[in-house]
C-alpha cells in the first residue's frame, strides 16, 4: 500500500528547492516572510511553593493567602478598574479579530503564491477577502466552540478551588495542575484535527470553484473513507515538523550568532575611533542610528530564515492533497512557466 504523505515528501522538497533556491530572489524570501508571519506561525512553566516561604530577613514567614482572601483581591481590583479593564479588553479583542481575519486571507495568498510560484502579496490579498473572511468565521466558529468546550470542562476545577476556603495546599495544586494539562492537551488534538481539515479544504476551495464549507465537508468525507492515509498524513506532519524544526533551528542559532559578531565589530571599532576624539555624545546618537540599521537588518534575516519550513510544510500539503483527494484540481507551475496538467 503506497502512502500519500510519506509519497509526497520527495514532491514538496523538490518543489521548495526550485521556489526558493533555484534561482535564489531575496524580496521573493522577504514577501514570504511576511505571509508566514501575518499568518502567525511556547509554552509556560510556572511553580510556587506549597505553604510558606522565607521572607526578606532572615526567619521571617509570610503566610500564604487563603483563598478566600485572593478572591476578595480580586473583587477589590475588579470594581477599581473595571472601566479601564474594560476597555483594554474590547481593544486586544479587536486587535485579536483583525489578525485572525488577515491571517485567513493569507492562508489564500501564500497556497497562491507557492502554486504559481509568484508572490504577488496585494494583488492576491484583494483576491481573497471574501472567501478569507468566511474562512475567518469558521475559524471564529470553531475557536468559539473550543472555548466553550474549555470552560465546560473547567468548570470542576474552578468548583475544586472555590470550595477550598482553607490554605491552598501542594496536593491540591499538583491535581488542578494535572487536570488542567489533560484538558487542555485533549482540546489541542481536536482543534488540530479540526485545522488539518480546514487547512487541506482551502486549495479545494480556490482551484475546484467551491465554498469553503463544502471543502471542509469533501474532505472530512474523504478522510472518513480513507482513514487510514489521513491519519499516516497526522504521523508524517508531526514527525516532519520536528525534523524540521530541529535542523533550521540549529542553522539559525549559527548565523543569528554570526550575524551578531559581524554587527558588534564596527561598534566596537566605532567605539574606539570616537573614544580616542573624545567625541562621546557624537558616539551616542552614531549608536542609535546603527542600532536602528541593525534592527532592521536583524529582521530581515528573521523574516528570511522563518521561510523554508512552513513552504516546505504548505508544499507537502498541497502535494499529499493532490495525490490523495481525486478531485484536488492544484495547477503547480514550474519556474519555467509550464503549469501541470489539471487532474
Amino acid at each position: 500500500m503506497s502512502w500519500s504523505g510519506i509519497d509526497a515528501i520527495d514532491g514538496a522538497i523538490k518543489r521548495t528547492k526550485k521556489a526558493l533556491i533555484e534561482p535564489f530572489n531575496f524580496w521573493k524570501w522577504v514577501k514570504l516572510g511576511i505571509i508566514v508571519f501575518l499568518i502567525g506561525g511556547g509554552s509556560r512553566v510556572s511553580s510556587s511553593n506549597p505553604v510558606s516561604f522565607s521572607g526578606p530577613y532572615r526567619g521571617e514567614q509570610i503566610p500564604v493567602p487563603t483563598m478566600d482572601e485572593v478572591i476578595s483581591q480580586v473583587t477589590r481590583f475588579w470594581q477599581e478598574y473595571f472601566t479601564i479593564i474594560l476597555v483594554v479588553a474590547v481593544f486586544i479583542l479587536f486587535l485579536i479579530l483583525l489578525f485572525s481575519y488577515i491571517s485567513s486571507v493569507m492562508e489564500f495568498v501564500l497556497v497562491e503564491s507557492l502554486v504559481t510560484d509568484v508572490v504577488t502579496f496585494w494583488a492576491s490579498s484583494r483576491k481573497y477577502l471574501r472567501i478569507g473572511f468566511n474562512l475567518f468565521i469558521i475559524r471564529l466558529g470553531v475557536g468559539l466552540f473550543l472555548l466553550s468546550l474549555l470552560i465546560l470542562f473547567m468548570l470542576p476545577v474552578l468548583k475544586l478551588i472555590t470550595g477550598s476556603p482553607g490554605i491552598i495546599l501542594a496536593e491540591m495544586i499538583f491535581g488542578i495542575i494535572l487536570r488542567v494539562i489533560v484538558i487542555l492537551l485533549g482540546l489541542a488534538v481536536v482543534n488540530g484535527i479540526t485545522q488539518s481539515f480546514i487547512n487541506l479544504s482551502i486549495p479545494l476551495a480556490m482551484y475546484n470553484d467551491m465554498g469553503i464549507v463544502k471543502a471542509i465537508k469533501s474532505v472530512a468525507g474523504k478522510a472518513i473513507a480513507d482513514w487510514k492515509q489521513i491519519v499516516m498524513y497526522w504521523i508524517i506532519r508531526i514527525l516532519l515538523g520536528i525534523a524540521a524544526g530541529i535542523a533550521v533551528g540549529i542553522a539559525v542559532f549559527i548565523l543569528i550568532l554570526a550575524i551578531l559578531a559581524i554587527l558588534a565589530i564596527p561598534a566596537v571599532v566605532l567605539y574606539y575611533i570616537m573614544s580616542g576624539i573624545g567625541a562621546q555624545a557624537l558616539f551616542w546618537i552614531l549608536m542609535v542610528l546603527y542600532g536602528l540599521i541593525a534592527l532592521i537588518v536583524f529582521f530581515l534575516f528573521i523574516l528570511i530564515v522563518s521561510v523554508p519550513v512552513p513552504v516546505f510544510m504548505k508544499y507537502h500539503m498541497l502535494t499529499f492533497l493532490k495525490m490523495w483527494h481525486e478531485d484536488a484540481r492544484i495547477p503547480f507551475v514550474e519556474i519555467g512557466g509550464q503549469g501541470e496538467q489539471l487532474s
